[in-house]
């Protein structure tokens, strides 16, 4: 009996040490962590029981992911609220770690990255809608043209995960 508690106490031993290290190499959520878990052949109880000590050991903390997660995600992979809201819904976690994670990205550093990506996307598009020399007098070209930019910008900053509203913002400014 005592051997099988202690081959108990050391296989749960060895997942919080492996969880540990997982949690040491990346911020990760506790989601992740469980689903690593399972992969790792741990039993709920012993997930439980790692989780639990990961939260108390500061190894996992759902407010510190969700900051992160929101400043990588906007800042360095340039995507809109709405991407990031859906994928940290994916993940499970608490409604306030979420609005905080959105919080900790300032509307002036967001409306830079969409504005930094409009523009790079427009000038984009307007080099492979360009169309060879005319005579200048079919001006209704042009605004098809512009209206076409428009329309695919639109639809790619929207895949970005940025709304209508904040889109229409930026390209009113830059077109």
């Amino acid at each position: 009996m005592k051997k099988a508690a202690s081959q108990t106490n050391d296989a749960l031993h060895a997942l919080l040490e492996r969880a540990r290290n997982y949690c040491s190499l990346s911020e990760q959520c506790e989601d992740a962590v469980r689903q690593k878990l399972v992969t790792w052949g741990a039993t709920p109880e012993q997930s439980n029981a790692v989780v639990e000590s990961l939260f108390r050991d500061n190894y996992l903390d759902n407010l510190r992911y969700a900051r992160a997660y929101c400043t990588s995600k906007i800042l360095s992979q340039h995507w809109g609220r709405q991407k990031v809201l859906y994928n940290l819904r994916l993940k499970h976690l608490p409604r306030a770690a979420v609005d905080s994670g959105i919080a900790a990205v300032s509307e002036e550093d967001y409306f830079r990255v969409l504005t930094e990506v409009a523009e790079k996307k427009y000038e984009e598009l307007k080099q492979s809608h360009t169309k060879p020399e005319t005579d200048g007098s079919d001006d209704e070209g042009g605004e098809v043209q512009n209206s076409a930019i428009r329309q695919k910008l639109s639809t790619f900053l929207a895949t970005r995960g940025f709304t209508f509203a904040e889109i229409n913002r930026v390209l009113d400014e830059i077109m």
